[in-house]
């Protein structure tokens, strides 16, 4: 059975009600799930506040409590800052959330002292950009075209073999990259989006998940990339 994240003492494990403590919004960022679509849809969430996560990417599990590879895309809100992987809307100083009356679902069934609802839910109804942009749309379009010349999985199965037998795929991983990053440029150009957006519309550059793949790679062999 996975254990679930543990908060505190045994004190604090034994609390049957939120203390609006913060701990678990200073853990991590919630994912989001269909029933949030309506935050971005009435801009409680700005697509500058969220990140996607694709594919074959390596991302903390909010329940395990370490990276795995997501069989998936997830949508999470930004974390504060690179040192800081908690929630960006968690008031370090006050430690209060700032959209409180308008949190994720995750947020609101979270309760520390009793994880299962979490649990049970973690996995369910994923939010994806497929929810938020129509079939057929230009976005969607673009979606799919980047999904299809510039896949986490291709370049996951290029690294595996670089550490394999070093060399051998140098010039073909450098070749995705460059296209991945003029693709972005190309649609930044002709659409005017921030490149804050760039996060929530394609996830991560690739250049930037060479590093993190390269790194679980190695930590579990086994992994199947």
């Amino acid at each position: 059975m996975v254990r679930a994240m543990e908060y505190g003492n045994y004190r604090e494990k034994n609390r049957t009600r939120c203390i609006r403590c913060a701990e678990c919004c200073r853990r991590n960022s919630p994912a989001l799930h269909q029933e949030d679509l309506p935050l971005i849809t009435q801009k409680n969430l700005g697509r500058s506040t969220l990140i996607l996560y694709r594919r074959g990417e390596p991302a903390m599990d909010n329940v395990m409590g370490t990276p795995v590879l997501l069989a998936g895309e997830m949508i999470k809100i930004k974390s504060a800052d690179t040192g800081h992987r908690g929630c960006l809307f968690l008031d370090l100083r006050s430690g209060h959330c700032s959209i409180y009356g308008s949190r994720p679902m995750e947020c609101s069934i979270l309760e520390c002292w009793n994880t299962a609802p979490l649990m049970n839910y973690y996995q369910e109804n994923r939010l994806t950009r497929a929810d938020i942009f129509p079939r057929g749309s230009a976005m969607d379009e673009l979606i799919r075209m980047h999904e299809e010349q510039c896949p986490v999985t291709e370049l996951s199965s290029m690294l595996q073999q670089e550490i394999n037998t070093p060399g051998t795929l140098r010039e073909e991983i450098n070749s995705l990259l460059a296209f991945d990053d003029s693709f972005r440029q190309g649609f930044q150009k002709k659409t005017g989006a921030h490149e804050e957006d760039m996060f929530f519309y394609f996830g991560r550059p690739l250049k930037d998940l060479v590093r993190p793949l390269m790194d679980f790679m190695k930590l579990n062999p086994d992994s199947g990339t």
